[in-house]
């Protein structure tokens, strides 16, 4: 089953959303991820992003942070992180999907700022390992982002 309601409704004409449906990536990092850049501007989430991705900042773990290895450079009381490369660039394709209905309504970007963030568990596509015979279960993420002038 496809997931295609929003979890919140922010429908006007001030607003721009986007979803990713079944993404390959862990419902753990991208809550951890959406939970960073929740209430942030758009650009700015992005440029944050991808200092991420180039491991020059990392995401604090908040709520999945055991055994989490401590980084260079406290930053607002938050010790350990995590990098999350996957799942990063998961995210700058949906901030990408975002921009782009915003400028499809003709909403100015640089104004934009995060509403709502969500990821949520997705369907279980089923795999069959041949060596054991046994039928093994891949996980996916739904994640859902809605931003406002």
């Amino acid at each position: 089953m496809v997931k295609k309601k929003y979890s919140v409704d922010l429908d006007g004409a001030k607003t721009a959303r986007a979803m990713l449906v079944n993404a390959p990536i862990s419902t753990k990092w991208a809550v951890e991820v959406a939970s960073a850049i929740r209430g942030m501007p758009l650009l700015k989430a992005e440029e944050y992003l991808k200092r991420v991705l180039d491991h020059k900042d990392w995401i604090p773990q908040k709520r999945y942070h055991k055994d989490t290895p401590h980084r260079k450079g406290v930053r607002a009381g938050i010790k350990s992180g995590r990098y999350m490369d996957k799942t990063v660039k998961y995210y700058l394709k949906l901030i990408e999907n975002v921009k782009n209905n915003a400028q499809q309504k003709g909403l100015d970007v640089s104004k934009l700022r995060i509403v709502h963030v969500s990821a949520s568990k997705g369907y279980r596509r089923p795999r069959v390992q041949p060596m054991l015979r046994r039928i093994i279960r891949k996980k996916s993420t739904h994640v859902e982002m809605v931003v406002s002038e």
